[in-house]
């Protein structure tokens, strides 16, 4: 009886958690009914049985990363998995016999026109943002201009710090309501976009809704005076510009209505290339770097890659460069002159200086060791940082304004001290002019002495004659970031040594605090910039202070140079970045001889910062636990097999099943795929010393079929039949038992056809099957671990398709009589599958006595893997492979657990290692 067998289960699980954890009985169940929460620290293990008559097939076993099946629906774990693995699955077979030599060359073709139209759309994006910032920032310090001219007189500029600060107030606020209407507006989008691109699925992550949020608070965030840059919401927005149009269906709201009949890219594996390719031509949009953006892609976004996605994706980004520059040239009435660099730009060094020589390779080396250092030292307060905000600002009932309060605090905070700086703490310092070539945005070599050099609270008596002064804090905060890097790198004599250190270490700190508040908002340009300022303040060091023979050395070159050393060695120790960000540097500065101190300087600089912590991006990613699995396996791994992460409380089916067995399996759980099984009949428990060629012995011959069972037998499809699994004789036993179904009104009959009985409310994590008749029911007990043989996976989403188009059959019908649905239906509702609660269970209960064959659309041939298998090996299958589930296997093909990606998540794998050096130590 499965009603008995459910009670007695369950009883048995509770019984077992009551004595684990001392306590009565009564308050276990409580606890268990009343559960909002499971922690997915802490797995529960498997109950056995006390005593052979409660010993059962399935321990109802909750797995430590889904819900219980009696657990509420709102348990359900956050993050789950892309589809990037194929299921080949019969509709499918059938649509690739459709298709032509043509369908195939089309396909290809309509790739490159979408990523074209992706790169266009992106680069006119960024051309919008880039405009509408200069706008809103030209604005506010012309009216602080105004201001401190009008007040010069009387003594009394201080008073245009309230101007500064009603600006910052005001653009930060509407920044930050932006960012409470869409939360996901807030931060960079980095690390929750190279999860994506992982094959992590995460909620509401790829919308236009989001792109529209990030892109109007990132104008006002970067016009308020945060320390951010556009580069991270630009990468991302490019991205979601690139998932959207490749659908043709969800990029705009009004094309639901009119949706656009082209199938071919509607899935996670397509959709994944071309958002890698949208989020390159957001970089490349940003900094006019095609290649450097394709390469950051590459290096830090994609964890997919191919030869062909290369070339797309560079054509891409090509588009969003030409149609930024295409823009420009309009505003800047030279029309058709695409010449002009992009977003971000930091001038070009004049190769006419000496730039470095081969010994100063070592001060470079050492440089970058110290970027390693200051940027470790980044990560690990920016990371404290973030767990305060989350413990103390998330959990609080109005979260959304708190984290709005704290980016009013930090404006305010940012405005007071950078006014404090200039004011008080700065120096006013004689002009100098500009040694090193400065062209491209700068096409006069007194541009930036000339328009960019800020004389505030310089007194007056300093400015008459010939000689004329500027406040040098003051020239590096009161400009746009590109042009206060640009001085850095290109400006010889214009800072003093404590002026230097001063703003290094306002930066540093406002930067590390700004990182992770609810404005959109990115890292790299912010990096560049204060390590821009560690370079000039160690080139200081020995330009202001006579070392004997260092200040000769280090000083004989440009100094401009130390700059940009001193980006990409703080960029290196933050964000542990290599090709890109030298790619990155050397098209933003246009000088090809950096190359090589730029690579052996990033590569220092990680070098020394991983020995410390992971970056900064990566430890986003392991703060919000979210299971994105790295290139490599760790290296602690070894020793572990398979079985130690594998889950054995599997949630199956059979290959045909009772509708509301299915019904009640979606509505009690939360996986994603359940394995299609059969059991194998008169097993025998093998012994360890047993070798493979006696492997067939093991499991002896199948129960004799029942005449209408025969392989002969007329209406049983050849697909039907089960075949050699992994070298296991199973012979003639067919894929599922199969009875020749008889009217349900046929008179008495051991063979009459008697349907299953069942309990809605039992809340089992499996589907039972079909019995043959009333005799077997009864006499075909369950045994404890029958084995299982795995004949494939099939998806939550495909059996809500099959529920919702009433895919199955009654008991009279064969399952020949039952609608077949082709690849178009079966995806038709993708990415946005009906929910289990769009099926209510009064439509359940008229159809929950029909049967269900899913053996047409489950994936006959999932990637498996032996039980016995190297935990190293079975990272490496599934982080390659891309895959959702893993199931694992006994080499005589009987299924023993399954791996999904929350058993190869960081946290869990820290947790086995552990554990490890624990009994090591014992």
């Amino acid at each position: 009886d499965q009603t008995s067998i459910v009670t007695n289960m369950t009883h048995e699980y509770h019984r077992w958690e009551a004595e684990e954890a001392g306590k009565p009985l009564s308050s276990v169940i409580e606890e268990e009914t009343n559960k909002a929460h499971v922690d997915v620290h802490e797995p529960r293990r498997p109950f056995h049985s006390k005593s052979n008559s409660e010993r059962h097939t399935v321990h109802v076993v909750p797995d430590p990363y889904q819900l219980p099946a009696h657990a509420s629906t709102k348990n359900k774990t956050a993050y789950d998995s892309l589809d990037y693995d194929i299921c080949y699955n019969v509709p499918y077979k059938k649509r690739l016999k459709s298709y032509t030599k043509f369908t195939y060359w089309h396909i290809n073709v309509m790739r490159w026109v979408l990523v074209a139209i992706i790169g266009v759309l992106t680069g006119a994006v960024g051309t919008v943002i880039l405009f509408s910032m200069e706008k809103l920032t030209e604005l506010k310090y012309s009216q602080l201009e105004k201001v401190y001219q009008y007040l010069l007189p009387s003594g009394t500029v201080a008073v245009g710090l309230f101007v500064l600060l009603g600006f910052n107030i005001l653009y930060a606020s509407i920044s930050a309501v932006v960012a409470i209407i869409e939360p996901l507006a807030g931060g960079s989008g980095v690390p929750e976009l190279m999860c994506y691109l992982n094959g992590v699925k995460i909620p509401r992550i790829i919308q236009i809704r989001v792109v529209v949020g990030k892109a109007f608070g990132l104008i006002f965030s970067t016009a308020a005076g945060f320390y951010v840059g556009q580069e991270g919401p630009m990468f991302y927005i490019g991205a979601v510009i690139g998932s959207g149009v490749s659908q043709l269906q969800s990029f705009l709201p009004f094309l639901k209505k009119y949706p656009i009949p082209y199938p071919y890219f509607r899935s996670d594996r397509e959709k994944r290339d071309f958002v890698s390719s949208g989020a390159a031509a957001g970089v490349a949009a940003a900094f006019g770097a095609p290649i450097g953006g394709t390469l950051f892609s590459l290096e830090e976004g994609s964890s997919f890659w191919n030869q062909s996605l290369t070339w797309r994706t560079l054509f891409c980004s090509f588009c969003a460069t030409f149609v930024y520059n295409f823009f420009k040239s309009v505003r800047d009435h030279d029309v058709g002159f695409i010449g002009k660099p992009g977003v971000v730009n930091f001038g070009v060094y004049d190769s006419n200086q000496q730039l470095w020589k081969a010994y100063h390779l070592i001060i470079f080396i050492i440089m970058g060791a110290i970027g390693g250092l200051i940027g470790a030292l980044f990560n690990s307060l920016n990371t404290r940082i973030a767990i305060y905000r989350s413990r103390f600002l998330l959990k609080r009932p109005q979260k959304q304004w708190w984290r709005a309060f704290e980016a009013f605090v930090i404006v305010m905070a940012t405005t007071l001290l950078a006014f404090f700086c200039c004011m008080f703490l700065s120096t006013c310092v004689p002009d100098q002019p500009v040694s090193g070539g400065v062209t491209g945005e700068f096409t006069d070599v007194e541009y930036l002495q000339d328009s960019t050099i800020q004389k505030y609270f310089c007194p007056p008596s300093a400015n008459n004659g010939s000689q004329k002064y500027h406040n040098d804090i003051a020239t590096i905060i009161y400009n746009p970031s590109e042009i206060s890097i640009a001085q850095l790198y290109h400006l010889e004599k214009e800072y003093t040594l404590t002026s230097l250190g001063i703003t290094f270490l306002l930066y540093y700190l406002l930067v590390c605090w700004t990182l992770g508040v609810a404005v959109p908002s990115g890292l790299f340009v912010p990096g560049i910039f204060v390590g821009a300022l560690y370079g000039r303040f160690f080139v200081a060091i020995f330009q202001q202070n006579n070392i004997p023979f260092l200040s000769k050395i280090v000083t004989e070159i440009y100094p401009g140079t130390y700059a940009l050393i001193g980006s990409a060695a703080f960029l290196g120790g933050v964000m542990r970045m290599t090709i890109s960000l030298t790619v990155i540097l050397i098209e933003t500065t246009q000088q090809i001889s950096y190359g090589l101190p730029i690579m052996i300087t990033l590569v220092v600089a990680k070098w020394v910062g991983d020995l410390f912590n992971d970056g900064i991006y990566h430890i986003g990613i392991h703060l919000k636990k979210i299971p994105f699995l790295d290139e490599k396996p760790p290296e602690e791994l070894d020793g572990l097999l398979a079985e130690d992460v594998m889950s054995e409380h599997i949630s199956f089916l059979y290959p045909i099943t009772r509708v509301g067995s299915v019904y009640q399996l979606l509505k009690s759980t939360h996986h994603s795929a359940y394995p299609v099984v059969t059991p194998l009949d008169d097993f025998v428990h093998p012994t360890s010393n047993v070798s493979d060629k006696h492997t067939p012995a093991l499991y002896g011959k199948s129960k004799p079929a029942p005449e209408e069972l025969s392989l002969d037998h007329p209406h049983l499809p050849k697909r039907y039949q089960r075949r050699t699994v992994r070298g296991a004789a199973v012979q003639a036993q067919p894929l599922y038992r199969r009875t020749t179904f008889k009217p349900r009104n046929a008179k008495g009959g051991e063979n009459q056809p008697m349907s299953a009985e069942l309990n809605d409310e039992s809340g089992l994590n499996f589907a039972y099957p079909i019995p043959s008749s009333g005799k077997e029911l009864q006499t075909n007990k369950v045994k404890e671990e029958k084995p299982l043989i795995l004949h494939g996976f099939i998806l939550r989403s495909q059996l809500l398709t099959l529920l919702k188009y009433r895919v199955f059959f009654s008991d009279e019908d064969q399952p020949e009589g039952q609608l077949e649905l082709t690849h178009k239906q079966m995806r038709g509702d993708y990415p946005r599958y009906a929910k289990v609660s769009d099926l209510t269970d009064d439509m359940m209960n008229e159809e929950k006595n029909m049967l269900m064959d899913i053996t047409l659309y489950m994936n006959p041939c999932p990637y498996t893997i032996s039980n016995q298998a190297p935990l190293p090996q079975v990272f490496t299958l599934f982080r390659t492979m891309g895959l959702r589930h893993l199931p694992v296997v006994k080499a005589s093909g009987v299924l023993v657990g399954l791996i999904t990606r929350h058993d190869l998540a960081h946290h869990k794998l820290h947790h086995l290692v552990e554990e490890k050096k624990l009994k090591k130590e014992k």
